[in-house]
């Protein structure tokens, strides 16, 4: 079998075009490294350095729910504040299971980041890389941007390589195609995503505090061919809406914008939707202090086949801005119907994939495995014990640190309980790690 790559080839691709075109996020500092390949002039190949000189081991004891812990792995101890940019890896506890993050973006203050999605490959894979910033076939250095900053995740977060849901990337299948195209999608955006319809739940989807929302463009400035320029188009969900368009330049950070008054404002003002590049999130749930939410109403027809699959003409048409606009008042607009089902942002790291599996059997958390039931936990050679939580080893992923200069490859080889026949008994976590210094 073909030994799986640390990143996907697509993500890989758009990740090194964005970070050429300035379409990347506000990822931390570039890390060192390059091609250590290079021939010497007599026809040899030389061994490439192995960068990741130095190994360790982090152990502690799952602290309570909605605590958290964190370490450094440059200097090898435990950061009690988790403040600065000094920490590397977090994890907060649900009290029986943990959650693992960077220090980057939503999480934390440091230039860190996850290198892509986690355990797309094995923990054996990972130990023959020599150099966290060089592509191990090619010998090619990798931009900063394959390491993914923790983020917001809202309705706005797709499945695609560049993980948007208003955009898709390179929709033509041409080397040089490293553009971003916006699919026209409807988004419904609600100004209180606790309000209800009289004593139901039904939630409130019309009204002058819901709105409807595409992203129209994302080029522009004075040569129109900029990118990080966002174009997008919105009405009041009232029973003459009017269709209001407006373009910000997101091209070095989040801008601010406030639908009801048409305009860009602070942080600290009223707004309702932000943009920083390709990147969306909305005034509530982890992104701000207001009760903004979403929900996907619609996808126009032709963009996609079958499969999921973008169709190329569909997005390249000159008048596929046109063609769409009446979507924005469309009657067959998908609505939420409880108001459980409007989307808050809420944090979001790579180092936390989606679970696989399905009750009663055993799921998967990468990290770890979780049984429910005691029979579970027996087929698989453990205590019969139902609720306990098993490391996966052979599993393990790749970290900048939070200085944005070192990097780190672990994986999570132990979790033993105090008592083995107690799955509420104190747990102890150990991660094995490689280190690569920051180059002096």
């Amino acid at each position: 079998m073909q030994s799986r790559s640390l990143f996907t080839l697509g993500a890989l691709c758009a990740a090194l075009a964005l970070a050429g075109c300035g379409g990347g996020g506000d990822g931390g500092s570039t890390g060192g490294g390059g091609n250590n390949g290079g021939g010497d002039g007599g026809g040899t190949t030389p061994t490439p350095t192995n960068k990741f000189t130095q190994s360790g081991e982090w152990k502690f004891t799952l602290p309570a729910a909605g605590a958290s812990v964190c370490y450094d792995f440059d200097t090898k101890t435990a950061v009690a504040s988790c403040s600065g940019n000094t920490w590397d890896l977090k994890l907060t506890s649900s009290g029986l299971t943990g959650t693992l993050w960077t220090n980057s973006g939503t999480s934390g203050t440091g230039s860190g980041g996850a290198f892509g999605g986690p355990f797309e490959h094995t923990w054996d894979e990972l130990k023959t890389y020599q150099n966290a910033t060089t592509d191990p076939t090619s010998g090619a250095a990798l931009p900063a941007t394959v390491y993914a900053a923790d983020a917001a995740a809202s309705v706005f977060t797709g499945t695609n390589d560049i993980r948007a849901a208003a955009f898709e990337y390179g929709v033509t299948g041409s080397s040089t195609d490293h553009s971003l195209y916006p699919n026209f999608r409807v988004f419904l955006i609600t100004a209180n995503s606790a309000a209800v319809v009289g004593s139901t739940t039904t939630p409130v989807t019309t009204g002058d505090g819901v709105f409807a929302l595409q992203v129209t463009g994302y080029y522009g400035g004075p040569g129109g061919t900029t990118s990080g320029h966002i174009s997008f188009r919105w009405v009041t969900r009232t029973t003459a809406p009017v269709i209001q368009t407006a373009t910000v330049d997101a091209t070095s950070g989040w801008v601010y914008y406030d639908l009801v008054n048409k305009r860009t404002v602070d942080q600290s003002g009223t707004w309702h939707i932000a943009f920083n590049r390709y990147n969306v999130k909305l005034n509530g749930g982890s992104s701000g202090t207001g009760t903004i939410a979403g929900f996907l109403g619609k996808t126009p027809a032709g963009f996609y086949d079958t499969t999921g699959k973008p169709i190329a003409a569909k997005f390249t048409s000159t008048t596929s801005t046109s063609d769409t606009e009446a979507e924005l008042t469309a009657t067959d607009l998908a609505t939420p119907a409880r108001t459980s089902a409007w989307v808050k942002d809420s944090n979001s790291s790579a180092l936390n994939p989606a679970v696989q599996g399905a009750y009663p059997n055993p799921l998967s958390y990468g990290w770890y495995t979780y049984y429910p039931t005691a029979a579970a936990a027996k087929n698989a050679g453990l205590p019969e014990v139902a609720h306990i939580i098993s490391a996966n080893p052979a599993n393990g992923t790749l970290i900048r640190n939070g200085e944005g200069s070192s990097y780190t490859r672990l994986h999570l080889t132990g979790i033993t309980y105090a008592d083995p026949q107690d799955a509420n008994s104190a747990q102890t976590w150990t991660f094995a790690y490689d280190l690569q210094p920051a180059a002096d």
